[in-house]
């Protein structure tokens, strides 16, 4: 595991949502002095002819003026050791990603927290973008109560 405590974003790609996700928590983050980072991967990156960001990532970013380093530069296909690495992971489809995981990583599939955020044509960009932004803001503020209230009790939920 990392020395500082990381979330694992999971897409089809990693050139969209799954970077998005990571630059957006790293972002807050790191100006909040969370302790945590982020780091994302795909599932089907061979599948996607772009290295880089999506041109919807980046532009969301730049709206935001969050700067572009705080996601990986190319895409990463997902490992088992990116799994043993993570304390918290989430997929950003339930739909789309859990029957792939099952069939890549079968034995890590009760480890997977789910998000529903669609892929393109399925959502766009806006939306997608939008409810990946709410979720991450949300998971900061659970991890922000748990960084104050570190019970067992308060433990984030990933929901």
């Amino acid at each position: 595991m990392f020395a500082i405590p990381t979330v694992l974003f999971i897409c089809t790609g990693n050139i969209y949502r799954s970077r998005f996700a990571e630059a957006l928590f790293n972002h807050h983050a790191q100006a909040e002095g969370l302790g945590w980072c982020a780091f994302s991967r795909g599932l089907r990156t061979e599948s996607i002819s772009s290295e880089g960001l999506s041109p919807h990532a980046q532009a969301a970013l730049e709206a935001r003026n969050i700067e572009v380093h705080h996601t990986a530069t190319t895409k990463s296909s997902l490992t088992a050791e990116d799994l043993e690495m993570a304390h918290i992971i989430i997929a950003l489809s339930a739909a789309e990603h859990r029957p792939l995981l099952a069939e890549q990583f079968p034995a890590w599939l009760d480890q997977f927290n789910f998000w529903e955020v669609g892929d393109l044509p399925l959502s766009s960009p806006e939306a997608a973008l939008s409810l990946i932004e709410h979720e991450v803001l949300n998971l900061l503020q659970e991890l922000k109560a748990v960084a104050e209230d570190p019970s067992p009790d308060a433990a984030p939920t990933d929901s």
